[in-house]
């Protein structure tokens, strides 16, 4: 045991010594040589450089980079908006923006997994006719009002409404939907559909802006270009030229966001007309971002080292339109042309973005996609043989071929000619030119008319004015073929461009939308790709990744599953520029 004056001493010899010390310390260096003070001093820096080292080891250990607000970004959008709005958005500069602006009751992950934003949660009825969504309570829209039931209950019927002229109406056919209170809303189906949650993430607009706007005024409210949302982002200003068309957009973040973020505090969005423009506002800087970025001109862009593949359920092919050309109701001419095309030398042209051939209606990898269907390979001799078996033969030897028919009671020779039409976007031009190529080959004469996406739509598409169309159909992360190829969808805003109308096909469509259960809703879908590839409405040639280029220091980003080009939005409220180091 220590006794009391043991301790006394220890302590009065301790600063004894630590005073011996200090004084023995100032007068140490003078006995030292010039290489001994060298060698001291270096010792002392390496001490003060190990403890230093040490510290920061051990800071960097109890902290952690987070992300903060800061930064901002510039892209660059083909074609620019008309209806920032969710009820009439169509193409993709208006649903790209509509993402960013406006909140749905259910979103998609990076990775595709169905994840809740406006809505907690759901429940679906044991029928699978009942879904009760329960909101969120305290959310905001941009300009200070709660989001309630109303508002969804507003939104749905709206778009139900036919005198809205709405382009998703289809998707809420047969559909009713009630308030249960101010945070919860019941929809009720007429019959079960497999797909319906999808849905769901349908942006939501605000009741107490737009219920006094009349059918009339709707497609021209200025709400439609300054819209008003719950979204991670606000707009803030757009400019336009002196003709009225728009040159950019600028939204800033919404610091009143429900979720994580937004981190980026503004948004610029510039408006361009081709793919070729895009490029060079990516190399003057004007723009950061762009997408999709055609394959065939990735090439012209490495020095843009962030390239985002990312898997999107597509389908490009070749569509015949039977009532713009009698030729084609022919089943061996389509035959022919099917045969006559080289679907893998086609897809290696433009396989520098994770291109591969296709035989099926359905996206490869997607719910219900079989390899098990008629196949029309590459086989030009057999083209050839059931051209000549009706008919048509190179009499003049120009390489088309022609035969005789009676016109106005004249005999004269007919050639085997069609018109494909297509869009400008690079891949798909380069796509119809080795269409055309392969066709001569075995006799086809192929007039290509190239058209910008807006003339495509309005002139093209909606009025299904064309003989073949070199285009291509995007599917949701749950593949429902049925608005592509249900007889009910052959006028616009249907997507059943071919025109095509088969009874069997409707009904195993129809039944497949009522099939809860997913392997007995596959086995229908494989039974649907059989009967339409032996019906050849349309040769089905290749899928494609979506293509996307962004800024190397944009962290947060996870995009490895889209199903519509503005999916690639769903997260962006985790996307940042900025960084700080807190503590754990």
């Amino acid at each position: 045991m220590i006794q009391p004056d043991m301790l006394k001493n220890f302590l009065r010899n301790a600063r004894y010594w630590k005073l011996l010390s200090f004084r023995k310390f100032i007068y140490f260096p003078r006995i030292l040589s010039t290489t001994e003070k060298g060698a001291l001093f270096i010792l002392l820096a390496l001490i003060f450089l190990s403890g230093g080292n040490l510290g920061l080891r051990i800071y960097w250990k109890l902290t952690e980079v987070m992300p903060q607000v800061g930064g901002s970004y510039r892209e660059g959008i083909l074609h620019e908006p008309r209806y920032l709005n969710p009820v009439f958005a169509t193409q993709d500069a208006d649903r790209d923006l509509v993402r960013l602006v406006f909140s749905s009751l259910f979103t998609y992950s990076g990775d595709g997994a169905l994840k809740p934003e406006l809505a907690e949660r759901y429940e679906v009825g044991p029928d699978a006719k009942i879904y009760t969504i329960f909101l969120r309570r305290g959310i905001k829209w941009h300009d200070g009002k709660l989001v309630s039931a109303d508002d969804v209950v507003f939104t749905i019927q709206l778009a139900q409404n036919p005198q809205y002229h709405s382009p998703h109406r289809t998707n809420w056919q047969g559909v009713s939907v009630e308030k249960i209170d101010d945070y919860t809303v019941r929809l009720v189906l007429r019959t079960p559909y497999a797909q319906f949650v999808e849905n769901l993430t349908f942006g939501i607009i605000p009741k107490h802006l737009w219920q006094g706007i009349s059918p009339e005024q709707a497609l021209l409210h200025e709400l439609n270009l300054k819209p008003v949302g719950s979204g991670p982002y606000k707009f803030s200003r757009l400019k336009q030229n002196k003709d009225g068309s728009i040159i950019s957009y600028e939204l800033v973040r919404n610091s009143n966001y429900f979720l994580e973020g937004p981190y980026l505090k503004n948004l610029t969005f510039i408006f361009l007309k081709t793919e070729e423009e895009a490029i060079q506002a990516l190399r003057r800087g004007r723009i950061e971002g762009f997408g999709p970025i055609s394959p065939l001109n990735l090439k012209n862009l490495r020095e843009f080292t962030r390239l985002e593949s990312i898997n999107m359920p597509r389908i490009f092919g070749v569509f015949f339109n039977k009532k713009q050309s009698p030729l084609l109701e022919n089943k061996l001419i389509r035959e022919a042309i099917a045969e006559a095309i080289n679907k893998q030398s086609l897809a290696s042209s433009i396989n520098s973005g994770g291109v591969v051939a296709t035989d099926s209606p359905l996206p490869p990898g997607s719910a219900g996609y079989t390899n098990d269907i008629t196949i029309y390979g590459y086989h030009p001799e057999k083209s050839r043989e059931i051209l000549e078996s009706l008919g048509w033969k190179d009499v003049d030897g120009n390489g088309i071929r022609e035969r005789k028919k009676r016109e106005k009671l004249k005999e004269v020779q007919e050639e085997l000619r069609f018109t494909l039409v297509t869009s400008d976007w690079p891949d798909l031009v380069k796509s119809a030119e080795i269409i055309k190529e392969q066709l001569k080959e075995v006799g086809i004469a192929i007039l290509i008319e190239v058209k910008p996406f807006n003339e495509l739509e309005m002139n093209v598409l909606r009025p299904r004015n064309f003989e073949m169309l070199l285009f291509g159909e995007v599917y949701g992360y749950e593949s429902d073929p049925f608005s592509f190829w249900h007889s009910s969808q052959i006028k616009d805003p249907g997507l059943n461009i071919s025109l095509f109308v088969n009874k069997e096909i409707d009904k195993l469509l129809e039944e497949a939308r009522k099939t809860v259960d997913a392997d007995t809703r596959n086995k229908k879908y494989n039974e649907f790709q059989k009967q339409i590839s032996r019906e050849l409405p349309a040769i089905f040639l290749y899928s494609q990744l979506y293509l996307y280029l962004l800024p190397s220091d944009i962290q947060g980003v996870n995009l490895k599953k889209i199903s519509l080009p503005s999916d690639r939005f769903n997260e962006i409220h985790k996307w940042y520029r900025e960084t700080k180091r807190v503590f754990k």
